[in-house]
C-alpha cells in the first residue's frame, strides 16, 4: 500500500510505540513465515493498521515475544502473535496489492522503473499466486479496482471518482475483517481508502504536473502551488473528518490508544508534513519512518 497510515510517534508513551512496533515485527515474520525473506519488501505501515484493526475489532487474543528481526537476525525486537487471522489476512493484502502496484508501474513510468517493476514482478510471481489461492476475494477485488482505476485516469476523472476505486476497495476489506450486517467498519473503510488516495495524489503533484501525467487536483491548479496545496489540504481535511466520525463508532477492544493516535495524531501530522513542505519549496516527503 502506500505507507500513510502512522502513528505520531512523538505524542505516543513509549510502551504504546513498542506494541505498535511489535505488531509491525509481527506482520513482517508472518510475510516471511508465509511467502519467504523477499515478501518483507511489501511490508507497509498501511497494513500493519489493517493487522492491528482486525485484532482490535474482533477481540482477538494475542501476545507480544521476545524475538530477532528477520531481516536483522542479530538485532532483538519484540513480537506481537495472534492466535487469529489478522497477520495472514493483512499479509495477503499486502503481497497481492504490491504485486498489482508493480503491473501499475510497468504501464506508468519511465524505462529504468519499468524495467525494475518487470524483474520484482517476476520474483513475487510465485508468492502472489500463493496469496490469491488462499484468498481469491482479496485478488479479486484488488483486480476490479486497478481496472475501474485505470478507466478513470484515462477519463481525466474529478476527484469523487477517481478516488472511489480505492476507497471501495478498503471498504470491501474491512467488511471481510467484520463480516455481517454491522456496517460501521464498511464506511470507515470507505474514508481510510478516499484518504490514502488523495494524500497520494496530493504528494505526488508534483512528479505528475513533470511528467504529464494524470492527478485528480490539476483541474484546480491555477499556477500557484500554496493554492493548490491548500485546496489538497481542505479536502483532506473534509475527508479525514468524515474518517473519524465512522472511526468513533467502531467498538475497539484492545489498541485503542494507538489506533486513537494514528486516526487522531498521524493524518494531520503527515497531511502536514506534505502540503506545508511543498508550500516552502522542499522536495516531496517520505512518509516512512527509518525508527520504526
Amino acid at each position: 500500500m502506500f505507507g500513510y497510515l502512522q502513528p505520531c510517534k512523538d505524542e505516543m508513551k513509549i510502551k504504546e510505540y513498542r506494541l505498535y512496533k511489535s505488531v509491525y515485527c509481527g506482520l513482517c515474520r508472518s510475510l516471511s513465515r508465509e511467502y519467504g525473506l523477499i515478501s518483507s519488501l511489501t511490508l507497509s505501515y498501511d497494513c500493519t493498521v489493517l493487522a492491528m484493526l482486525y485484532i482490535a475489532v474482533n477481540d482477538e487474543k494475542y501476545c507480544v515475544k521476545k524475538g530477532r528481526c528477520t531481516v536483522n537476525p542479530l538485532k532483538k525486537c519484540p513480537v506481537c502473535e495472534s492466535g487469529g487471522d489478522a497477520f495472514r489476512f493483512a499479509g495477503a493484502v499486502s503481497v497481492i496489492m504490491t504485486y498489482y502496484k508493480l503491473k501499475d508501474t510497468m504501464l506508468d513510468s519511465g524505462f529504468f522503473k519499468k524495467t525494475a517493476a518487470v524483474i520484482l514482478r517476476l520474483i513475487f510471481r510465485r508468492n502472489y499466486k500463493k496469496a490469491a489461492k488462499a484468498f481469491p476475494e482479496i485478488d479479486r477485488l484488488t483486480d476490479e479496482m486497478m481496472q475501474k482505476q485505470t478507466a478513470a485516469e484515462k477519463n481525466n476523472a474529478g476527484i469523487d471518482p477517481a478516488a472511489d476505486p480505492t476507497a471501495v476497495l478498503i471498504k470491501q476489506l474491512c467488511s471481510m475483517i467484520l463480516p455481517g450486517k454491522d456496517h460501521r467498519m464498511e464506511v470507515f473503510g470507505y474514508y481510510v481508502g478516499r484518504w490514502i488516495y488523495l494524500m497520494d495524489a496530493a504528494d505526488d503533484f508534483e512528479k505528475d504536473i513533470r511528467r504529464g501525467s494524470f492527478n485528480p487536483f490539476l483541474p484546480k491548479h491555477d499556477g500557484d502551488l500554496k493554492n493548490t496545496m491548500s485546496y489538497c489540504e481542505e479536502v483532506l481535511n473534509m475527508t479525514a473528518a468524515q474518517m473519524i466520525l465512522s472511526y468513533e463508532l467502531l467498538d475497539i477492544y484492545c489498541f485503542k490508544d494507538i489506533l486513537d493516535n494514528i486516526i487522531y495524531e498521524g493524518l494531520s501530522y503527515q497531511q502536514k508534513k506534505c502540503t506545508e513542505n511543498k508550500m516552502n519549496g522542499k522536495s516531496k516527503h517520505r512518509h516512512d519512518d527509518p525508527d520504526i
